[in-house]
């Protein structure tokens, strides 16, 4: 049986086990300590080399029972590091959460207000609720101007509608042609200052469309009966005819012969 060699000033077994590797395989002491004094070169019956001695490899030392493998101060600091940023994570995911529910409160918020606002309008819109706004006076009065237009520019569209057919009514009592008038300007200038509100509206257009006749008999829709007898002037007649004024007129005139 070999006995491996212990130097004097050992202070630890030879195979004691001072640590573990990161692979797992102990740390055993050399010799029993530093490896330095007698015997340090080994000898032929120890069947060691340059005093330093290899742990046999059939058997491999355990820790002690119930101490456990201990923990290097590396292993402990990530334990550390681990809990550190499970903790801030942790606190994150709160703030997240909180920060989510703030914005689902105000998006709430503003949806009700603005539901409401447009309640409120729409009610005000159709009567049902009193309008308590002040009124704008600048608003106020742009509005009543574009009214005012509004309601001046109908009036003379009702007054044009009420004179014409006023005209088509009177020009064929009257036996005129009510076509021919209204398309005569110095007609329709006579009668622009007629008001069909006033009582003696239907006199002053009469008179209107008996002064366009007489003026103009190509205004008239039966002709006037020509004088009786031969005609002495020895003429053709053509020199007693009246000329037409207008264009309308002349071009009536030329059908008519």
């Amino acid at each position: 049986m070999r006995i491996p060699f212990r130097h004097p000033l050992a202070s630890h077994p030879a195979r004691t086990v001072l640590g573990w590797r990161r692979d797992g395989r102990p740390i055993y002491p050399i010799a029993g300590g530093n490896g330095e004094g007698e015997g340090a070169g080994g000898t032929g019956e120890t069947g060691q080399d340059g005093g330093s001695q290899t742990p046999p490899t059939s058997q491999t030392p355990t820790p002690p029972a119930g101490t456990g493998r201990p923990a290097s101060p590396a292993a402990a600091g990530a334990g550390d590091d681990q809990a550190a940023t499970i903790a801030r994570l942790q606190k994150e995911l709160a703030s997240v959460r909180d920060e989510a529910a703030k914005a689902r409160i105000a998006k709430q918020t503003a949806a009700d207000a603005a539901t409401t606002d447009l309640t409120q309008k729409l009610a005000k819109a159709l009567g049902l609720v009193p309008d308590t706004t002040p009124p704008d006076p600048a608003e106020l009065t742009k509005q009543i101007e574009t009214q005012t237009g509004r309601i001046g520019h109908l009036e003379q569209q009702l007054r044009a509608r009420q004179v014409e057919l006023a005209v088509h009514a009177r020009a064929t009592a009257l036996q005129t042609k009510p076509d021919a008038l209204l398309d005569s300007r110095a007609f329709a200038k006579a009668i622009g200052d007629l008001d069909p509100a006033a009582g003696d509206f239907t006199a002053q257009l009469d008179a209107a469309i008996k002064a366009a006749a007489d003026s103009n008999p190509n205004f008239r829709s039966v002709p006037q009966a020509g004088r009786s007898g031969a005609d002495l002037t020895g003429g053709t007649g053509e020199a007693t005819k009246q000329r037409p004024t207008t264009l309308g007129a002349a071009i009536s005139g030329h059908y008519q012969t």
